[in-house]
């Protein structure tokens, strides 16, 4: 929004932003949203901004972290793992090229890929070219019902994407108690308190990446107060599905009553 003419490239966005509604609903990924509608002019009044509903009945009851790395056939003594499309902005590439320096450390790690999408080739080259094969496994995509053996199985959650980290895929790790690390982007910050229940770098701190890996890593009992923080989080601000939908259906129920009132009227 900073650069010229930004509303003519992005026209559509802004032509379907600016209809005339009498609610508008926008989910909170974390990139924003709610200071473009006030850019645009959309009264906050009619604005609800909420972050997207989660499957707790998945992650209430998470496997055992040796049962889950049998089951998926992952031998490693170190687990990290990446959940999301595989396209340019989601930057998976930024976890595959921490692991030359933390594999100097721990020879015995791998980072398990999870997710299908464009970028994929690229991936699986530059994974070849920094000669880090046998320590970067591609999963593809994966059914829903098996997303929490990767989490119970995994020893820290990278997400390190521009723009913002609040997607799905890290709102699953905190419900899973997963060491989290992470890029202070977006609204990031709202969900991740540095060294509380997550490790939180900025942009111009992505060099230590391998050692803040290689740090978690030997420190076992960090890594399960930064998770057990995370899960606490999620059990007291997250929505099930059925009360984020209750909470739309709500709203439209008010919005159908006012205007029956003002019919009678």
């Amino acid at each position: 929004m900073k650069k010229k003419f930004w509303m003519l490239r992005a026209w559509d966005h802004v032509l379907g932003l600016k209809i005339p509604t009498d609610l508008v609903i926008m989910t909170n990924d974390g990139t924003q949203g709610n200071r473009v509608l006030e850019q645009l002019g959309v009264k906050t009044d009619r604005v609800r901004f909420w972050i997207n509903g989660v499957d707790w009945e998945l992650f209430e009851v998470m496997p055992d972290k040796d049962e889950a790395r049998r089951n998926l056939g992952i031998d490693r003594k170190w687990v990290l793992l990446t959940v999301s499309r595989l396209i340019g902005w989601k930057r998976v590439e930024r976890s595959i090229r921490a692991l030359p320096e933390v594999v100097k450390e721990y020879s015995d790690v791998i980072l398990i890929v999870v997710g299908d999408g464009p970028e994929r080739a690229y991936l699986e080259k530059l994974t070849k070219e920094l000669g880090m094969e046998n320590h970067v496994r591609f999963e593809g995509a994966v059914g829903r019902k098996e997303i929490p053996k990767y989490f119970a199985a995994a020893d820290i959650f990278l997400s390190l994407y521009d723009w913002s980290n609040v997607g799905n895929p890290l709102l699953e790790a905190m419900m899973a108690g997963k060491c989290i690390v992470t890029l202070n982007n977006g609204d990031t910050g709202k969900f991740i308190e540095n060294g509380y229940n997550g490790v939180l770098l900025e942009y111009e701190e992505l060099q230590k990446l391998p050692e803040v890996i290689k740090r978690l890593l030997a420190d076992e009992g960090c890594r399960k107060q930064l998770g057990k923080n995370a899960r606490r989080f999620a059990k007291e601000y997250f929505w099930t599905w059925q009360e984020r939908m209750d909470a739309e259906v709500k709203e439209v129920s008010n919005l159908i009553k006012q205007w029956e009132r003002r019919k009678i009227g």
